[in-house]
């Protein structure tokens, strides 16, 4: 894991430089008493390393390789034809940098729970990637839980589509823009924390299928959601919602 900082250092960007392998991660302290920015940087960070792991990855590409192939010949000499230097150095730096992005991933599970914990006026600012960044609360009335087995459509939707990014997670499953979400995995209307809730679902559900009943038009349809991070895009979702 790598070393918390504090203050936080500012965000920086260029292509033309090698992959940063020392990205430091947001601290707590940094953000006291404010624990939805602590949950923007943290998700900020973790765009952060998977574009790192996705440029070391285009590394090893770039020589023919992937993190299994041999580096030595039958003779058990070190092959000849590439660059064995970059390629162990590439290899390591993935391997602390999905080990980051796991640390990340936790801390930003629990960053999201204490968010949530603290509720705010609704909002109608849009949410990236199925994140939200302030909850709504509205009192219970339909129960769904988890992936399971739906009864009764809650009574209103609780996001809208707004966007989605071709070749992406949500464009494989389906989603369209303009789709009215009435229930993500469990999270309706109703739910504590609201639209919220769903950015806590999708961040511990990567690989996992989640389950979307959503209105388009006047057809109901049900979809099948798996977050996905590297497949190419930002976020592990691809789309861009917001609350009704």
């Amino acid at each position: 894991m790598q070393e918390l900082v504090w203050p936080p250092p500012p965000a920086t960007s260029s292509s033309s430089q090698p992959p940063n392998t020392s990205l430091p991660l947001p601290h707590p302290e940094a953000y006291e008493g404010e624990p939805r920015e602590y949950a923007r940087a943290l998700m900020q960070r973790k765009d952060d390393i998977e574009k790192e792991i996705e440029a070391l990855k285009d590394v090893l590409n770039s020589h023919g390789v992937t993190q299994q192939t041999q580096l030595i010949d039958n003779e058990g000499y070190p092959r000849g034809d590439i660059d064995i230097y970059a390629i162990r150095h590439a290899r390591s730096s993935l391997v602390r940098l999905q080990n980051d992005r796991q640390t990340v991933s936790d801390l930003l599970a629990t960053a999201l729970q204490d968010a949530f914990s603290r509720p705010t006026p609704s909002t109608s600012s849009g949410i990236p990637n199925g994140h939200s960044h302030e909850p709504q609360s509205q009192n219970n009335s339909n129960q769904v839980n988890g992936n399971g087995d739906v009864g009764e459509r809650p009574e209103k939707p609780i996001a809208r589509v707004n966007a989605v990014t071709l070749q992406s997670p949500a464009s494989q499953a389906g989603l369209q823009p303009d789709d009215l979400i009435y229930d993500f995995a469990g999270v309706t209307h109703t739910s504590q924390g609201g639209i919220q809730a769903i950015g806590a679902v999708v961040t511990r559900s990567e690989g996992v299928s989640l389950k979307l009943l959503i209105l388009r038009g006047d057809q109901r349809v049900t979809l099948h959601l798996t977050p996905r991070n590297g497949w190419g895009g930002r976020g592990s979702l691809g789309c861009h919602i917001l609350p009704i």
